[in-house]
């Protein structure tokens, strides 16, 4: 049956009795040989790997793990040396090492759990039809053995029995999958669990869409596209940096060492604030402790966290373990190049103990400036509607009292990755005095000088690799670092006297994170706009993707005030800057004739979209489990609020495309009532939705506390 080397290599065969899954009999085979590694990735994630499921434990196994816990903490030395402000690194490891393991015993002993399992061909209905059958057909058979396989009398007849009732089970869930699947979300949504619910949807919809992607840029196999992966962020992250800043703050450092002495203390109540701030049912980092463990740790947990977090601060230190983080590469768009490096863009799973830190951190360099307004990402009561809100209103305003307005949509090239942390610390320690902010950033720059990251790409992860710029992926404190390492650029945009206002307000630019618009109206004053703004850039090592820059030109709602047709093109850095008659700007279509007519196409089309993936993917659900869906991704119309000029046949097709929608998903027949449809189902009718969804935006704006908010909503009534 084989060669004569490959008869010479094996040493054992055993056949394996007590395992049934079909007629065959499992043949386990041992054999002598040399395995030949085809790629460099460090290792492969254990599939016998625990974790744990903190959504099933109830107030009993809550109570016995923070028990189980604070006996196991009490055997963790406290370093003394260190707490009295004496720098020892190594008694600092040992006691987050302390700390840390401590935990992993903890959730291992008391929190319930499941194998990671990576089988794809997993039989949905398998615990609810088939196990107890199995686990019958498995002892009748185990009986039948050890009574020397008779052919016939009781262990024949139950072992035939009870084999067939297994096999008839096992073919009704394969014969029954997607009914078997919708059951599962109408179970899920019957208990009211609306993490297995969301789960059982995730899984039932396909989501991981890159399990069977075999070839990425060039690379092919598990263990070469996790390899070329690490070299594209390893070259991403870890470019050039301008040794200048680096030297810049290690000047100021020594300079204010004296500020470190004076540092406030973080209290136990602190600690406590940060955790119940952290959210539930997150992925764990690369230290596989889960952000529950810490909240149900239990109060000496918290005290020792105190503890380790002012050692953190006084002595500017962390752990090396403390440090580490996982890349993992997500699929933009599924019908895109599935082997096209761009078409994914990456998370990184961080700590969970790092991100209690940044928390706490946040309280001590938080800052506001005047540009903040401008910026309407990151911020509390922000949101894209509003940002657009403002434009259309700005736009309009010039165009109704006959002014062109010229806009400038500008992409940055990879702006979050290319920040030079360096120089973003050094601004953060000169625009605040306080001890606390000073601790705080020597903290942030020791911790961000010693990123480690590894990639993790299905079942392989990569060797760990420096990062020498850009803020931290999903980090607390990224968002607000990236916003302040732009303040620069758009205080110095929104300090010039040109461009355009609303009002006696500036509003010549608008950011919505590192989206920004430049206003104009006239063509010399946008250039200008362009130029301060590719040179404030370049001072904070930003540069223009100029394939992505476009330039717009609103036109006076008044043909006789009509300048000219065309305009040169405007330039940046000598690059010739095209001009589009619409864009797509924070999801919402722009045109430059200003009607909105487009943008409800885009809406129509979307709605078609997601209704045709729940026809697809849940047509067998539950009626109570497709309401759920319903509601969920297709009542969510984008802020149809900013609708306010397009004609009736088009407002018209997304009414229609509406019910079309409702029926094709519920099943009615195409001429059956609507209202009898909406009655049955207790749906809204779409004049309803529009109405709630214009409510819903007005209590947006009134809750927006920005001047230039307050300012267009003022003057617009």
């Amino acid at each position: 049956m084989c060669s004569t080397t490959a008869d010479s290599m094996i040493t054992e065969i055993n056949v394996i009795n007590d395992v049934i899954i079909s007629d065959h009999k499992p043949l386990s085979v041992t054999m002598n040989c040399k395995v030949l590694a085809t790629h460099s990735a460090d290792a492969c994630i254990n599939s016998d790997l625990r974790l744990p499921m903190w959504n099933t434990c109830d107030q009993f196994i809550l109570s016995y793990y923070a028990d189980y816990l604070d006996k196991l903490l009490q055997q963790v030395h406290l370093p003394f040396v260190a707490l009295n402000g004496n720098y020892c690194p190594v008694l600092i490891d040992q006691f987050y090492n302390d700390i840390l393991s401590c935990i992993s015993k903890a959730t291992g002993d008391c929190i319930p759990s499941r194998q990671h399992c990576n089988n794809d061909f997993n039989v949905p209905g398998w615990n609810t039809y088939v196990c107890e059958k199995h686990e019958a057909a498995r002892e009748a058979y185990l009986c039948w053995l050890d009574a020397r396989k008779p052919k016939f009398g009781l262990y024949f007849d139950r072992m035939k029995r009870s084999r067939a009732t297994f096999k008839l089970a096992l073919r009704y869930c394969k014969n029954h999958v997607e009914e078997l699947k919708a059951d599962a979300c109408a179970e899920s949504l019957f208990h009211k669990d609306p993490r297995k619910f969301w789960n059982s949807v995730y899984k039932l919809s396909n989501s991981k869409a890159t399990c069977h992607v075999n070839s990425i840029g060039g690379a092919s196999g598990a263990g070469n596209v996790t390899n070329m992966w690490k070299d594209h962020f390893q070259k991403l992250y870890s470019d050039n940096t301008d040794n200048k800043h680096i030297k810049n703050f290690q000047d100021k450092i020594l300079a204010s060492a004296n500020r470190s002495a004076n540092m406030p203390l973080l209290k136990v109540d602190d600690i406590v604030y940060a955790i119940s701030n952290q959210k539930l049912g997150k992925a764990a980092g690369p230290d596989g402790i889960c952000t529950e463990a810490f909240i149900y740790g239990g109060h000496r947990l918290q005290l020792y966290l105190c503890f380790l977090f002012n050692m953190f601060l006084l002595h500017g230190y962390v752990p090396e373990a403390f440090c580490q983080s996982t890349i993992i590469p997500l699929l933009k768009c599924k019908s895109g190049d599935l082997s096209d490096v761009n078409n994914y863009r990456a998370i990184a799973l961080s700590n969970s103990i790092s991100k209690i830190l940044e928390y706490l951190l946040f309280a001590f360099i938080d800052s506001s400036d005047p540009s903040d307004h401008y910026q309407f990402g990151f911020r509390k009561n922000h949101s894209t509607a509003i940002c657009t809100h403002v434009f259309k209103k700005t736009v309009n305003y010039y165009r109704q009292n006959g002014s062109h307005v010229f806009a400038c949509f500008i992409d940055f090239n990879k702006a979050f990755d290319n920040v030079d942390f360096w120089l973003l610390f050094c601004k953060l320690i000169d625009s605040n005095d306080s001890c606390a902010c000073f601790n705080a950033t020597r903290l942030l720059a020791f911790w961000y000088s010693r990123q480690l990251m590894c990639v993790r790409w299905q079942n392989m992860c990569s060797a760990f690799f420096s990062v020498d710029k850009g803020v931290r992926q999903g980090g607390i404190l990224s968002p607000f670092l990236f916003r302040f390492y732009i303040r620069d650029l758009i205080t110095c945009i929104t300090s010039m006297s040109i461009g355009c206002n609303f009002g006696y307000t500036k509003v010549n630019l608008l950011a919505y994170a590192d989206d920004l618009v430049l206003l104009a109206p006239s063509w010399n004053a946008l250039q200008t706009l362009i130029d301060a703004a590719a040179f404030a850039a370049s001072k904070i090592s930003m540069t223009f993707n100029t394939k992505k820059t476009v330039c717009m030109v609103f036109n006076p709602s008044s043909r006789g005030k009509l300048v000219a047709e065309s305009f040169p093109a405007f330039t940046v850095c000598n690059c010739p800057l095209l001009f589009v008659n619409q864009f797509k700007y924070l999801g919402h279509i722009i045109d430059n004739s200003f009607s909105d007519d487009r943008d409800i196409a885009r809406e129509i089309k979307a709605l078609f979209t997601r209704t045709n993936v729940l026809c697809r993917r849940f047509k067998r659900c539950t009626c109570l489990v497709k309401l759920r869906l319903f509601r969920t991704f297709c009542l969510c119309l984008y802020d149809t609020a900013l609708w306010t000029n397009f004609s009736s046949g088009t407002f018209n097709r997304l009414a229609s495309c509406y019910s079309k929608c409702l029926k094709s998903f519920f099943g009615y027949p195409k001429y059956s009532s609507v209202t009898m449809m909406l009655f049955e189902l207790g749906l809204p009718s779409f004049s309803t939705v529009i109405h709630n969804c214009a409510v819903s935006f007005t209590s947006r704006l009134a809750a927006c506390d920005n001047v230039l908010v307050s300012c267009v909503s003022r003057l617009s009534m």
